[in-house]
């Protein structure tokens, strides 16, 4: 027991050393430099060429080739790449994999202490797709604010088309003078077209990497269908700009009304950690007999299921479809 607690402690630092590292690297302003630096080559590359590569994500799953090799054998992988693309993380598939097996390790290791019963199953399972949770979490925070600078992006695109600059030149322009997320989108598509890719793929593979922005693929069919059908892409840009703000002014309004609800699931949901903690400085030997016994097992798995679908549950009701 004694090494199984010393595993646990030296897995939990080594977890919190790497959340550390990262939230150094979101709070500091490297990133944003990096791509500042990357968008200025855009305007003095020209045509295309090696500059043209700057803001295009590598598709790497590992950095050892070997590991390299043997994920890209495994469709998994593939998804679980399409995923990391669609967020801000600096993160290989790999890197994703093994943060899961930590967590899996860590919650076994936690059902062994707890000697065990369903917990065998249950404690692996959710610690291990924490940080799959994660990744989706960094995805609809990155989804929320390219809707909210998409607006400004397609009002600057209108203003350059009106200046007489070209369709692939309004979209250099957004790349060069947004900030993050909308100008690394806009700027692969522009990077893609100049590398001799269509212009319809290279404005659909947008829609790709944010599957779940639906002002953004209102966006790219508007533009792909005025450039088979002709129009005045101007106002189109404009009317759909309109619609976007209305649409975030709406969905401002509407977390101001659910933010009751939201804050209650917060609450409802971390009470019985809360409680679990409480007990535990106050009166271990009375919980303890939930580990021990093994009624205690079963009731202890009831209410971590319970408590996930409650939670969800929750969720879904104060979510509001467009």
């Amino acid at each position: 027991m004694k090494f199984i607690l010393i595993g646990v402690c030296a897995i939990t630092v080594f977890v919190l050393l790497e959340a550390l590292v990262y939230t150094m690297r979101f709070l500091g302003d490297r990133r944003k430099d990096e791509l500042k630096r990357r968008l200025s080559n855009l305007g003095s590359g020209g045509g295309g060429g090696p500059q043209m590569t700057g803001v295009l994500r590598i598709g790497k799953l590992a950095q050892n080739p070997a590991v390299d090799a043997l994920l890209r054998s495994l469709k998994l992988s593939a998804r679980m790449e399409g995923l990391l693309e669609q967020t801000e993380l600096e993160m290989t598939v790999a890197q994703l994999l093994s943060y899961m097996l930590i967590g899996s390790i860590l919650g076994f290791a936690l059902a062994v202490i707890g000697s065990g019963g369903i917990t065998f199953v249950i404690m692996p399972l959710l610690f291990g797709l924490l940080p799959l949770f994660f990744v989706m979490y960094k995805r609809n925070q990155r989804t929320t604010r390219l809707s909210q600078q998409l607006p400004d992006a397609l009002e600057m695109m209108a203003r350059s088309l009106r200046a007489g600059h070209a369709l692939s030149a309004s979209f250099k322009m957004v790349a060069t003078e947004m900030p993050t997320p909308v100008s690394v989108e806009f700027g692969r598509a522009f990077e893609a077209q100049e590398l001799g890719m269509p212009f319809e793929k290279a404005v659909a593979d947008m829609t790709r990497r944010a599957p779940d922005n639906q002002d953004l693929k209102i966006f790219a069919l508007s533009v792909i269908v005025q450039k088979e059908t002709g129009g005045n892409l101007v106002e189109i840009i404009e009317k759909i700009a309109d619609t976007v703000r209305g649409r975030e002014k709406f969905q401002g309004k509407l977390r101001g009304l659910t933010a009751e609800g939201r804050m209650s699931s917060y609450i409802v949901g971390g009470l019985p950690f809360v409680s679990v903690l409480f007990m535990l400085l106050s009166n271990r030997a009375y919980l303890m007999q939930l580990f021990e016994e093994d009624i205690g097992k079963y009731i202890l798995g009831y209410g971590i299921i319970s408590w996930i679908l409650g939670f969800l549950w929750m969720r879904k009701m104060i979510k509001v479809k467009m």
